[in-house]
């Protein structure tokens, strides 16, 4: 059977006690509590003088053993203390570990930026086109002409005698081929046959109408010669009248 550590009696065969640790006999001494100490003698019966030197020689182990016992409860609360502190420590650590690693991690917020849409693409240059622009007709009136009204005007319609008027005005503010003329009267919401009427009884030179309708157009944009020409038979000239018309321009 194993001694448990504490305080024994000293195998040596001194009257103290000495702190056997479990293995081996240390050299910690403390005084028998059971036993009477020194002062007990002093003050009971008078020493013997053959045990006075003895009692000497006890006095500094006692000592040594208080101090020695000192040093060992010191030791012994440094350990129990600096456990403590360990023990203290990591639960702090472990406690922290849990806080960090419990601790929700909140999302950053992303900034969505919203850019404008791309402007249009630049539109296409479209190439010139080289034919000449149709001219309208221009807005200036032409020098008066005198017309002279048509002869048998007392038997026409109401509708025919308007149209004769109207054929006149249009004469007198501007130049007109035949069939320009009658489209234009039909325009105006007169019948054909009074339009067609009307155009046949005014005393209109078409052929100085296209020389007039060619200065015309000569005054607004610059033309070639079939240009010219082209454009007075697209307003209802005859050919020979646009070819007089632009002859009397010198072209």
């Amino acid at each position: 059977m194993t001694t448990p550590p504490g305080w024994h009696a000293d195998p040596e065969g001194s009257a103290q006690l000495r702190w056997w640790d479990g293995q081996q006999w240390t050299s910690a001494l403390q005084p028998d509590p059971m036993k009477p100490t020194a002062s007990e003698h002093l003050s009971g019966a008078p020493a013997d003088p053959a045990s006075g030197g003895s009692n000497h020689k006890k006095w500094p182990w006692v000592v040594a053993a208080g101090v020695v016992l000192l040093v060992v409860i010191g030791v012994v609360n440094s350990a129990d203390k600096s456990s403590d502190d360990v023990a203290s420590g990591q639960a702090t650590t472990t406690a922290q570990s849990s806080a960090v690693e419990k601790a929700p991690v909140i999302p950053k917020a992303t900034t969505t930026t919203v850019l404008p849409p791309p402007p249009p693409p630049p539109a296409p240059v479209l190439p010139v086109e080289t034919t000449e622009p149709e001219a309208p007709a221009p807005i200036a009136p032409a020098a008066p002409k005198t017309t002279e009204p048509a002869s048998g005007q007392t038997g026409m319609t109401g509708g025919q005698r308007n149209a004769v008027r109207a054929a006149n005005s249009y004469l007198d503010y501007s130049s007109f081929s035949r069939q320009g003329l009658i489209d234009q009267l039909t325009y105006e919401d007169y019948s054909t046959e009074d339009a067609t009427f009307a155009v046949d009884n005014v005393a209109a030179d078409w052929n100085e109408q296209a020389a007039l309708s060619a200065q015309d157009y000569l005054d607004y944009t610059a033309f070639s010669r079939q240009g010219l020409v082209d454009q007075l038979i697209y307003e209802g000239f005859t050919p020979e009248q646009a070819q007089y018309g632009v002859d009397q321009t010198g072209l």
